[in-house]
């Protein structure tokens, strides 16, 4: 099986503004709870609630892990397992290797390898994240350190093959050139850090087109959204898994 870890802040975690038509769960695919020391079948909403660390899809409505499994499996036949450590409104700060939340999630992801069902072949962690640094002005340097940081710690703690990236969309919609920062930031991480892998920039298309944005959280992705970057970001790391990685190209 496959280990895919979903980690960042609200667009990862979830915040739409209701319950997905389709709850069922998804064949093949399995989440891992830590309060239930196991796995069980990957549907909506996705996530736990742990103190104020890692949260569970917003008022249980939609978040993009389903679709991305899914999506994934069409390319890559195999058993997913997903862990959901997400928490809105946090800057990559708050998720220094130091600190609690890193702690907590960390306990998270090594009882969801040790509870393993079957073994595991691959291990990946995918990272949709930034939009609070452009809020507070994060610089684009430290945001790439920190972010090669964040990367190196869990290599090291658990081994993760590829470090995947849904580039930020836009957030500051009054001024756009605070997310072009952390935009570069993560394109240049892609560039410089073999181990980092741009899985899609679709996000900031898609932060203009109504039809696919929350209508009561600016900013925020609805379920369509949430579906098309997982179909898009699933499908970039699917291919590398099979060896078909595409060539990443620069950004501005």
């Amino acid at each position: 099986m496959d280990i895919i870890i979903f980690g960042g802040q609200s667009n990862m975690q979830g915040q739409t503004s209701y319950v997905p038509e389709d709850i069922r769960p998804i064949t093949g695919g399995l989440e891992f709870r830590l309060s239930e020391n196991g796995y069980i079948p990957l549907h909506h909403p996705v996530g736990e609630d742990i103190d104020n660390h890692l949260k569970a899809a917003c008022y249980g409505y939609g978040s993009l892990v389903p679709d991305f499994v899914d999506v994934y499996r069409k390319y890559r036949n195999v058993t997913v397992g997903a862990v959901h450590a997400a928490k809105g409104a946090t800057k990559i700060e708050q998720w220094d290797p130091a600190g609690e939340r890193y702690g907590v999630a960390k306990s998270k992801i090594a009882a969801s390898l040790e509870n393993a069902p079957e073994p595991i072949e691959h291990k990946y962690y995918i990272w949709l994240q930034g939009e609070s640094d452009a809020i507070f002005d994060t610089t684009e340097e430290v945001y790439l350190e920190r972010l090669i940081a964040y990367k190196n710690a869990l290599k090291a703690d658990f081994g993760i093959e590829k470090f995947g990236i849904i580039r930020v969309g836009y957030f500051c919609y009054d001024d756009p050139k605070k997310d072009e920062i952390i935009m570069r930031a993560q394109e240049r991480a892609c560039l410089l850090d073999e181990d980092l892998l741009m899985l899609t920039r679709i996000t900031a298309q898609l932060s203009y087109d109504e039809r696919y944005l929350n209508p009561h959280a600016s900013g925020h992705y609805d379920n369509q959204g949430l579906a098309v970057i997982a179909a898009e970001s699933a499908r970039t790391l699917a291919m590398y898994a099979m060896g078909l990685r595409a060539e990443q190209k620069t950004f501005l």
